[in-house]
């Protein structure tokens, strides 16, 4: 075996034979599949860069939307259930909404309000809770039940409980 690595015949074939699979290896699977993965982040990016457009246009809004220290006076239950009712189209016929006196936890400020929508299906009521959650991430839902109504097949009766925290 030792006669073999002191052969320098051994090298002179190896070393390019070596060479010569990387090169093969380099050609055909790994620049090919570098390229798909290219073409993949840059469909990625066109989609993404639509998107953001389709927001911008939408609610310009959201661009201007600043966290404040004192924002105490800013949040409303009333205005932000209204907003996001709109956006998933639920009748305001269809929502009943309590809000809650304002308590201190913790040393900070929350205020919770009661929300109850009547009859909604299970996609809307998903929108409903993911878009208000989204749009605001200082509130949390910390209740949600929803029941059957014998009206139809997806119909539901949702009552929620979210509480907003004051920064």
């Amino acid at each position: 075996m030792k006669d073999y690595f002191k052969n320098p015949n051994l090298y002179f074939i190896a070393v390019p034979l070596a060479a010569m699979v990387f090169v093969i290896f380099v050609a055909a699977i790994s620049l090919p599949a570098a390229s798909r993965k290219w073409k993949n982040k840059q469909a990625d990016y066109r989609k993404a860069k639509d998107l953001i457009t389709k927001i911008v246009t939408l609610a310009p809004e959201r661009l201007n939307y600043k966290v404040k220290k004192d924002s105490s006076g800013e949040f409303d239950y009333s205005i932000a259930v209204d907003e996001i009712t709109k956006l998933v189209h639920i009748p305001s016929s269809n929502l009943s909404l309590q809000g809650n006196r304002t308590l201190k936890s913790g040393g900070k400020l929350k205020r919770s309000a009661d929300v109850a929508i009547e009859p909604v299906d299970v996609e809307t009521l998903s929108r409903f809770i993911s878009q208000i959650l989204l749009r605001w991430p200082d509130l949390e839902c910390s209740r949600l039940s929803i029941d059957k109504l014998p009206a139809g097949k997806d119909s539901w009766k949702a009552s929620m409980k979210f509480v907003y925290t004051y920064q």
